[in-house]
């Protein structure tokens, strides 16, 4: 029988090497009151800065941090949290002729995180396509707006959660914006307060086995760590994975073309409410974001070095900050958007950015890391690190980052624009997987549903129909399917839904008086401070074994309806 590992060691801090730290620690070393738990250490270089953007999450981070026992008030109130309902995209697509039309009017969709509504088994959008709204009614005629009550909460300001809710839970389905480097200082108080341990060092390089292993690692100090597990948390570089190991990257910029970021902070206008959603703004060359948080609002430009230079980037983005008092000087970011062929190579396991990084349109980064901790806590294997587990791994990993890619390709081949050399060139030149083309051909007669043949581990069908409806890729009726109702039935659902719509998002608190009662009952320390947890019934909703999607069900709604 072969040893378990006993000794993990983390190299690179940030919010990807203290969640890796937390994962590990709260599984094998703190978690119920491990005894013999395993020896883990990060190992945190002084002089590299961390990059810190990911401010934007998809809500299965709430599931993350409740296994983690990470109070959701203390989190709030540390990391100048704000909640997310969704992303707003402005101005990705143009109506016929607008390009030409320097006043025309931005065109928006949401991609909510709350949505699915079915009626008797039905798809509302075949009703949808068919008969389009009741002339009389004025909701927002968009898709994600009639299976679900987000984008009207996120219209209207509002919080997800009442006080009165359990922690991590609402009545809608959310995420967070938050301070990436205030999220990694909590982390690491959290971590060693429960057993990690925490290295300033610079790794220099490696020492390596018979069998190609990283045996230890070569610091600053002059010391030697000697290992059994590393964890690369190094970042775009990837120290051990790419530079000592060799392993290559396998470069998506066919797919996706952008390369490079700009970033500033600026103040809030005090005349705006605080908005509960991420909102991406396409631009001549890329696309913005806007992250608010409580303090300050992020916001930076995304966008292709070939088309667009790094201070014509910095331009566009000051330019759409006008009015708003800029605090820090921007910054350029370098990406590079792609997956290494193997995240795990010996006993070395690639984890955030020096795995893979996707750009973050939809706000991936963070879930990449959640994901590759569960699956490799899964798949641990004891000393002789068995190749059918780091093969699963590998596996799982590739899948999930070409899911990931071919859903942004969606945003970005299915555009109408044609108004500047990068918008034709994504429209003619970005290459579509396989994968992706034949469920595009799907598309065009069918509904999106939950059996099409793609890997669907972050967004379903509510997730995929949002983009599509939102881009306008349906233009006539679906001809397929019996999805279709009466319209008699179709109009008295509608008009139901603007009714309901009122009264549930009427009842939930303002999204900015909500933060102020979380914080003002945080008890700052208390994450830091709980007791291990001791082992209860089986949870049939584990969030270490359950992978929740980023759509969720809107049960309220679907309770009033049929109330």
């Amino acid at each position: 029988m072969h040893e378990p590992i006993t000794d993990i060691v983390i190299v690179g801090g940030g919010t990807t090497g203290w969640l890796v730290a937390a994962h590990l620690n709260h599984r094998l070393q703190w978690g119920l009151g491990h005894s013999d738990g395993v020896r883990i250490t990060l190992i945190e270089s002084p002089d590299i800065p961390v990059i810190g953007v990911g401010e934007a999450t998809i809500p299965p981070i709430r599931a993350m941090l409740s296994l983690l026992d990470i109070d959701e008030d203390e989190f709030v109130a540390r990391t100048q949290a704000t909640f997310k309902l969704g992303v707003r995209f402005d101005d990705w697509d143009r109506d016929e002729g607008s390009d030409r039309a320097p006043d025309a009017s931005v065109r928006s969709f949401v991609h909510p995180f709350t949505g699915g509504l079915q009626l008797a088994g039905r798809d509302p959008a075949a009703s949808l396509l068919a008969y389009g709204l009741p002339a009389d009614l004025t909701i927002d005629p968009q898709l994600a707006n009639l299976v679900g009550h987000g984008v009207a909460a996120i219209a209207a300001h509002r919080s997800p959660r009442s006080l009165a809710d359990a922690p991590y839970a609402g009545a809608i389905n959310y995420a967070y914006h938050f301070d990436a480097g205030l999220f990694a200082a909590f982390l690491r108080e959290v971590c060693t307060a429960r057993g990690v341990e925490h290295v300033r060092d610079t790794v220099l390089g490696i020492d390596q086995d018979d069998r190609g292993h990283i045996a230890a690692l070569r610091l600053g100090s002059g010391t030697r760590r000697e290992t059994e597990l590393v964890i690369d948390c190094s970042g775009f570089r990837g120290l051990l994975i790419n530079e000592a190991l060799g392993e290559p990257f396998v470069s998506y910029a066919d797919y996706l073309p952008n390369d490079r970021a700009v970033a500033i902070q600026v103040a809030h206008d005090e005349t705006h409410a605080l908005l509960p959603a991420t909102v991406s703004t396409a631009s001549d060359a890329g696309w913005t974001w806007r992250i608010p948080l409580r303090s300050r609002v992020g916001t930076g430009h995304v966008f292709a070095s070939g088309f667009m230079t790094d201070d014509q980037a910095v331009d566009t983005l000051v330019r759409r900050n006008t009015g708003f008092t800029q605090l820090t000087d921007a910054r350029a970011i370098p990406m590079r958007v792609g997956r290494c062929r193997n995240s795990w190579v010996g006993n070395c396991v690639a984890i955030g950015l020096a795995s893979g990084f996707i750009e973050p349109l939809e706000s991936t980064s963070i879930q990449f890391v959640d994901y590759a901790c569960r699956r490799l806590l899964r798949a641990m294997p004891s000393r002789a690190f068995e190749p059918t587990q780091i093969a699963r791994f590998n596996t799982e990993m590739a899948e999930l980052y070409e899911e990931v890619r071919d859903f942004l390709g969606l945003h970005f081949t299915l555009g109408n624009r044609r108004d500047t050399p990068y918008w034709r060139a994504v429209a003619h030149d970005a290459k579509r997987s396989d994968a992706l083309a034949h469920c595009l051909a799907l598309w065009r007669h069918a509904l999106p549903d939950d059996f099409d043949p793609r890997s669907s581990v972050a967004f379903g069908a509510g997730s995929v129909r949002a983009v599509l409806f939102g881009k306008r890729f349906y233009t006539a009726p679906i001809a397929t399917g019996t999805d279709l109702l009466p319209r008699e039935h179709w109009d008295r659902y509608a008009r139901q839904i603007g009714a309901l719509q009122q009264i549930l998002v009427g009842a939930l608190p303002p999204h900015a008086e909500m933060l102020r009662m979380m914080v003002g009952r945080a008890a700052i320390g208390a994450s830091a401070a709980r007791k291990a947890p001791m082992l209860g019934l089986p949870d049939r909703d584990d969030p270490f074994t359950h992978e929740p999607q980023i759509m969720a069900p809107d049960t309220r709604l679907a309770r009033a309806l049929s109330g």
